[in-house]
Order: C-alpha cells, then structure tokens, then sequence
C-alpha cells in the first residue's frame, strides 16, 4: 500500500450467521453507520485504501457478501440484488444498526439502489459508484455467463489468473494504471474453487448481467443520492451515470478526476472527500 495511506485504525472481524448463510464483515471507526458494498470477484478489501480515510466520521460496517470473501459459499441462495439487499437488512440488525448510509461499487451500486427502493427505512444517504442499471459493454469475464452452454463450461472450469487480471485491467482500472496485483491474485485464489465459481456465476447471471429489474426501482429511491463516476471511464458509461442522476428523485453527479471504474483503489482521497461531503450533508 503506498506510504501516502493513513495507517488503518482497530478492525473488528466478526461473522453472523443470517437466516442459515455465514456472512463475514469487519467494523470499524466511530459516527454515523456506513455500509460500504464491493463489486463481483472482489470482497471487502476493495475498500482498504477509502476506509482509514473515512473511520474518524463514520462507524463502517464492510461485508463479504454472500459467495466472496470469507463469506459462506452457500449452495442455496438467489444471489440476486434482492437476495443481497435482504441479507444486508439482517446483517445490519444484527450489527445493532437501525439505519445506515450505503455505498457501493459496481455489483455493491445496484444491491446498494435495490436496499435504498425496497428498504427506505434503513438507509439514510446514499452513494453509488459505477453502477449498471442499463445492458452495457462487458468483458469477457462478465459475458461468458450468458452464453449457451460454454458459458458454464468455461466460466466454471476454464477460466484462468489471466482472465481474471485482464477483467480488472481493462474493465476496473484506467489504461496503464499500475494496480495491485498482489489484491487481484488473492481475489483470485478466493475464485478459484468450484464453490467460489459457482457462486460467482450465479451473481453474474442474477446481478449482473441481469439487469431488468432495476430500472423500475430507481423511481422508488427516496434517500439523498450522490453519483460518482471516473472521469477516464468510457462516455456510454457515464452516459448511464448521468441516467441514474435524472431518474433518482434527489441525486447529485460527482466527477471523479483520474479514475476510472476503481476510483476507490485509483483516487481514495477523492472518494472519502466525496462521501464525508454528500453522507454528512
């Protein structure tokens, strides 16, 4: 981690078991409860670098969701936005939090819109970060679950580290951005057993491919919302982030300078600065 990051505070590693499925978060810091949600294939640790930086304003709550991470690799689970957003109610009841600010990446944006419409008595404010609620470009990574028959095949059985890192190259990080391989090699470890992949097929058939039933919540979402994008993503994709800007009621557009999709791994100051101003109003 380089030496600019503040050194991360006490972290409480703790495990619930919610209506039969473990699932593994660590807690730290102090104020107003924040949930911070991960994208697909990756789990809590997305966040090492924006956490120190938020811990003095906020109690964060970071989970593995269910199938990453430490979490359970459950054999019996939807994994759908709504399934997530349904264990995230249980995991923040049984944290002791009534309500909460949410934010999210990738996957953990649209678990995080899917909490906000269907939940609005448990979030406060909210925070989403490239999230895809419209069919967008995908890599390869992403797309082979849609395919007929190989897509299991090859998902499950055939694809490799070089897949996994050419995912969070060309589809996470901006061109040349010199990310951590070392995270992305453990991630990859976490993927590599059939369990792992065979929950990860599911999310991304039901989470994130899927994503027609997403559209209609954003009508729904009542919670102040900031909508953060990297200013070196594709144009089709903050196409889709000025969408989300217009059809949520009370929503703001936040440009991230010098990042792409993993602003919280590329820009971690501009992030935190971000959602201490929009959470804490």
């Amino acid at each position: 981690m380089p030496p600019s990051d503040p050194p991360m505070p006490a972290v409480e590693s703790r495990d619930l078991l919610l209506r039969g499925v473990r699932v593994h978060y660590q807690e730290l810091g102090r104020g107003p409860t924040l949930l911070l949600l991960h994208d697909v294939f990756a789990d809590h640790r997305a966040w090492r670098r924006v956490a120190p930086r938020l811990a003095e304003r906020f109690r964060l709550i970071v989970p593995d969701l269910p199938g990453f991470g430490a979490s359970e690799k459950p054999t019996r689970y939807a994994f759908t936005r709504e399934a997530f957003a349904e264990t995230l109610c249980d995991l923040l009841a049984g944290a002791g939090a009534a309500r909460a600010h949410v934010a999210g990446h990738g996957l953990g944006a649209g678990v995080a819109l899917t909490l906000a419409a269907d939940h609005p008595e448990i979030v406060d404010r909210l925070a989403v970060m490239h999230a895809v609620v419209a069919p967008a470009e995908r890599s390869l990574a992403t797309r082979l679950p849609a395919m007929p028959v190989v897509g299991s095949l090859v998902f499950k059985q055939w694809a490799g580290r070089g897949m996994f890192h050419a995912h969070f190259r060309r589809q996470v990080f901006a061109p040349g951005y010199r990310y951590d391989r070392a995270l992305v090699d453990a991630w990859f470890e976490q993927f590599y057993p059939p369990e792992a992949r065979e929950c990860a097929w599911r999310t991304v058939q039901r989470a994130v491919l899927d994503v027609s039933a997403l559209g209609p919540k954003l009508a729904k979402v009542r919670a102040p919302t900031v909508v953060m994008w990297g200013d070196r993503a594709r144009p089709t994709s903050q196409a889709m982030g000025h969408r989300l800007v217009k059809e949520i009621r009370d929503a703001r557009w936040e440009l991230v300078a010098g990042a792409s999709s993993g602003m919280w791994e590329e820009q971690p100051d501009a992030v935190a600065e971000a959602l201490v101003r929009y959470l804490l109003g």
